[in-house]
């Protein structure tokens, strides 16, 4: 993994493209639609890039792999922090990942798969010291604290990353694009409310999320319905996990809608995102990748497979290690040619 990368803040000329790929830390699903328009007026895409040199061997149930060329991936973070007065707070207890998804976009099978990863995922960190991002040791706890640890927004993206490698045995992210989670207030205000059929009794967040109720979702009612599940029958993330499905699918409709009744909904819903988000992606490269996406689109969508249980303070979710490890062999190798050398 390059651990050398800089990141850096989009500027105006690249808010299109870095705010098209960001809502998929949100709305993989309706980002798609947003990252159609976009295409429209953000001209050519480039040719993939070369394919990179043959790596080592990897032993699976009874056959060699190697790692597949032409893959693309973005972790897209949810952050649970605050924006205030168009700056990211600072506040270190506000700075967990609340929402992960790592896109695997495939060139050569043309096909992107969306990995939903639980953040509650017991799995090695990093502890960063907060002044310098020296390492200070490694700890194991819940996947969202990688966030909690660095000086600045950027180094806590990449330590998150670093933690979701480890626990794909090792696999390379490219990039990664985050997006405070109070960005989805924005998002669905401006398609105007995400109509949807409340999964779960709600009524401790708000009153009119009565299960099995129809609701448009306004303002922070979003919010709550795709974070809340403390109170709930069910307190782990799973379930969670999949009202925040429903909700996607659900403001995928309200965006295409908004997208054929406006011409520059686009543009201006990006503008509103900017505030939001914190990217290490490159404008080439959000224009290559928002391209593939157009016109592929998420063809399948999977999670992580596991187990929560109540640990001693929090909810700890244990990953099944040999469908991870079927997972991360299925998208990221491919069996290597017969009579190959090892």
């Amino acid at each position: 993994m390059n651990r050398n990368r800089t990141a850096v803040r989009p500027d105006k000329g690249t808010i299109k493209a870095a705010a098209v790929l960001t809502a998929l830390a949100l709305l993989f699903l309706a980002g798609l639609l947003l990252l159609r328009a976009w295409e429209e007026n953000a001209g050519a895409v480039r040719d993939g890039a070369p394919a990179a040199p043959e790596e080592a061997l990897t032993y699976y149930n009874g056959a060699w792999y190697r790692p597949r060329r032409g893959l693309e991936t973005v972790l897209v973070i949810g952050v649970d922090q605050a924006a205030v007065d168009g700056a990211l707070r600072r506040d270190k207890k506000y700075e967990q990942s609340d929402f992960l998804l790592l896109l695997v976009i495939d060139k050569g099978r043309e096909r992107c798969t969306a990995v939903h990863i639980n953040r509650d995922t017991m799995t090695e960190i990093q502890a960063l010291d907060d002044d310098t991002n020296a390492l200070l040791g490694t700890m194991t706890g819940q996947l969202s604290l990688a966030h909690a640890y660095g000086s600045r927004p950027e180094a806590r993206c990449r330590n998150t990353v670093e933690a979701v490698s480890a626990l794909l045995y090792g696999v390379e992210i490219g990039h990664y694009l985050s997006l405070t989670m109070d960005g989805v207030v924005v998002l669905n205000d401006l398609a105007g409310g995400v109509t949807l059929e409340v999964m779960d009794d709600l009524t401790a967040q708000d009153s009119a999320l009565v299960q099995g109720a129809s609701v448009t979702l306004k303002g922070r009612q979003a919010l709550a319905y795709v974070q809340a599940r403390m109170g709930l029958d069910d307190p782990s993330n799973i379930r969670r996990m999949e009202r925040q499905k429903q909700y996607l699918e659900a403001l995928q409709e309200k965006l295409l809608a908004c997208m054929d009744a406006e011409e520059e909904f686009v543009l201006s819903a990006l503008l509103e995102l900017n505030a939001y988000m914190v990217s290490d992606c490159p404008a080439e490269k959000l224009s290559e990748l928002a391209g593939i996406l157009a016109e592929r689109g998420v063809t399948e969508y999977r999670v992580l497979e596991g187990e929560a249980v109540e640990g001693e303070e929090y909810m700890e979710y244990h990953v099944d290690e040999p469908a991870a490890r079927e997972l991360v062999m299925e998208l990221f190798y491919e069996q290597a040619e017969s009579g190959q050398s090892k």
